[in-house]
């Protein structure tokens, strides 16, 4: 069965001065899929999400389909599937 292990950024705090701006955290992408369609969102909406036929909250792995698995891959997220 494939694993998804979903994309994330690092980003480090919007400030310019202090300790604060040498530290970074990994933000996960949430990826949204409707039919063929793959949408990234990082702050995906709750009310939303029931609008999608399968979402993958940032941050996080998943057991996936292989179904799911082309979707995915012909959407250009193969990388992210092990």
């Amino acid at each position: 069965m494939p694993t998804l292990t979903t994309p994330a950024v690092e980003e480090s705090f919007p400030v310019s001065q202090g300790l604060w701006r040498f530290f970074k955290h990994r933000q996960g992408i949430t990826l949204l899929v409707s039919g063929v369609e793959v949408t990234e969102t990082r702050f995906p909406y709750q009310g939303d999400l029931e609008l999608y036929d399968f979402v993958y909250l940032g941050g996080m792995q998943y057991d996936i389909t292989n179904a799911e698995a082309t979707t995915l891959t012909n959407a250009g997220y193969g990388a992210y599937i092990s």
